[in-house]
């Protein structure tokens, strides 16, 4: 699907990676494949958001749940679209009501400094810059 391959596939994250949150090396591939998952979730819940009835993205988004869900399963990882729709909502939405604890959540497993408030709020404002940007993404290029 091209808006996957154009939003999350060829997406470098910005410049919040692994080692500008200063994740130990040994955790870099955890955490590759962790904010590969939250981009897809993010990706979904904009395209959630652009593709009502009646428009043309509202057929593609049960196939991009689908995408989805199939990336996910060969990384481990076994939920149904709509598993996948239901928990992307519900963290997005935690992420924009609750911003620093949902990041402050999000990085704990890689993290051994709870206190470390600037990189928690650093990348809570870049998964909002995420969304932001996949929504204007998805909406500049959706067929009017």
């Amino acid at each position: 699907m091209r808006k996957y391959d154009g939003l999350v596939a060829h997406n470098e994250f910005g410049d919040t990676n692994a080692l500008s949150l200063k994740i130990p090396t040994a955790l870099h591939h955890a955490y590759q494949n962790k904010i590969l998952l939250q981009c897809e979730t993010i990706c979904f819940v904009a395209l959630m958001q652009a593709a009502y009835p009646g428009t043309l993205l509202h057929s593609a988004m049960p196939v991009y749940g689908d995408l989805v869900v199939g990336k996910a399963l060969a990384r481990g990882l076994q939920l149904s679209r709509d598993q996948l729709a239901e928990a992307s909502l519900e963290d997005v939405r935690t992420m924009f009501a609750e911003p620093y604890l949902w990041s402050q959540r999000w990085l704990a497993e890689f993290r051994s400094d709870p206190d470390e408030t600037f990189m928690v709020a650093l990348f809570a404002d870049h998964c909002h810059k995420l969304f932001s940007a996949y929504a204007a993404g998805i909406e500049n290029t959706m067929p009017k």
